[in-house]
């Protein structure tokens, strides 16, 4: 049976299509729920009223489920459990790319809820920045490096699945993670290729978004290309702003203190019309339902880190954004936005096309009052049956915010305060060890 064919069917029995209508995506009445936990930091009740509700995510949204679980245990600092949930939903989507061909078919009969949700391009690769901040934080260099690896191999293919007209080629925030990584494991080399990678990034970012390579990133060139005896990558960064190092002194541990901040955008509807001739010439115009997201949080809110022992003063940074959730959004959607135009307009001219091969239809059998009605009804559920996809990864904060201390071995104490003053945490206490990174990660998703 055609595609055609199989919208006209669904528009003759209107339950059939309907069917399709139901469970396209959590209500936001348990979002809301979630969200209020978790603007309060009650991470696990808002775990437990997402596992509560799990037949709500139904079997088209199991990786959301997922997702959902896996970042409320990170949040809850449960690293095993969060790994678990995040590996599980990197598995299905795998899984779900390699079905994708056969399912595309099926969303063309009435809209994208149809199909399973597999995550946007910018949240797979988030699935690997959490994993290895969990692996980091549970002392596994060895794993985190890993994930951290798969997010280059993730954006070669989306590189590759566009054709490079994608904008969102590179992730600024993860080369950063993983020069870290490669330093706390005293792999040099491989941490300054990660640093320069991630500096490169970060000029792609200032032109993108607006965001510059954070100010300690040139402190980490110049100390890394300085143990590698890279002179004239020293003179370079040294020349851009970068502190000298003296590699003879005593080593010094470093702290990288990450934040989240804010709720993530979340998707809404939006309704463009298109026009498409016919072959005698006649224009006809559609509306059509596409998704945009709306940001939810632009204070602007910035921390400040203080960090103090016994035996030394305290120092004090200011945190600094280096990966903003809202732009990689909008940069991720915005790439695919001309194949779910495609896609969008050519479902209009088969419903339109099917519509009205229905009506002919109720012409032949019906009175003119049954005719009126029924085509009344065909062209309600034409309409009823466009729906945007909205499902997104709704936990996820808005803003990374990271500093990076360079500290004396020993117990150190970490203070974190909001510019607000509505956030604060003074009870962090942790262990410098010499030539080693330590992961602080906080979270004020107001």
């Amino acid at each position: 049976m055609s595609t055609l064919q199989g919208i006209g069917r669904a528009l003759r029995f209107p339950a059939t299509a309907l069917l399709f209508l139901a469970g396209c995506g959590v209500s936001g009445s348990l979002y809301r729920d979630v969200e209020h936990d978790v603007s309060a930091g009650r991470y696990l009740e808002a775990a437990r009223t997402v596992r509560v509700n799990v037949d709500e995510y139904g079997e088209k949204s199991s990786v959301l489920y997922k997702l959902d679980m896996g970042v409320l245990y990170h949040y809850a600092g449960l690293s095993d459990s969060s790994t678990s949930y995040f590996l599980s939903a990197e598995k299905e989507i795998e899984e779900l790319y390699t079905k994708s061909i056969s399912l595309a078919a099926v969303s063309m009969v009435l809209n994208d809820n149809v199909l399973p949700y597999e995550g946007e391009d910018f949240e797979k690769v988030l699935i690997n920045i959490f994993l290895a901040l969990n692996f980091a934080e549970a002392g596994e260099p060895d794993e985190a490096l890993v994930e951290a690896r798969k997010v280059d191999i993730k954006l070669r293919e989306l590189a590759r699945k566009y054709d490079g007209e994608n904008k969102y080629k590179e992730d600024a925030f993860s080369r950063y993670l993983a020069g870290a990584l490669y330093e706390d494991a005293g792999e040099m080399n491989d941490a300054f290729i990660s640093y320069k990678l991630a500096y490169e990034a970060y000029e792609t970012y200032e032109a993108q978004y607006g965001i510059p390579a954070p100010s300690f990133l040139l402190d980490d060139l110049v100390r890394t290309a300085t143990a590698m005896s890279f002179t004239e990558e020293v003179e370079r960064y040294l020349a851009a702003g970068g502190k000298p190092y003296d590699p003879r002194g005593a080593p010094a541990g470093s702290v990288i203190v990450i934040a989240y901040a804010g709720k993530g955008p979340i998707k809404r509807e939006i309704r463009p019309t298109v026009s498409i001739p016919d072959e005698e010439g006649t224009i006809h115009t559609f509306q059509i339902a596409l998704p945009e997201f709306q940001v939810r949080y632009g204070q602007a809110r910035r921390y400040s880190v203080e960090a103090e022992s016994a035996d030394s003063a305290g120092l004090r940074a200011e945190m600094e954004l280096v990966e903003d959730v809202n732009a990689l959004a909008a940069q991720s959607l915005e790439d695919r936005l001309g194949l779910i135009y495609l896609k969008s307009g050519g479902r209009a001219v088969l419903k339109f096309l099917a519509a009205e091969k229905a009506k002919s239809e109720l012409k032949k059998n019906e009175s003119e009052a049954a005719n009126i009605f029924g085509s009344l009804a065909i062209d309600i559920l034409v309409a009823a049956t466009e729906q945007a996809d909205l499902r997104c990864w709704r936990t996820l904060p808005a803003e990374f915010q990271m500093t990076r201390l360079n500290l004396a071995p020993g117990k150190h104490r970490v203070r974190i305060s909001a510019s607000d003053g509505a956030f604060g945490l003074t009870s962090e206490t942790f262990t410098v060890r010499p030539g080693k990174v330590t992961f602080v990660v906080v979270d004020d998703l107001r």
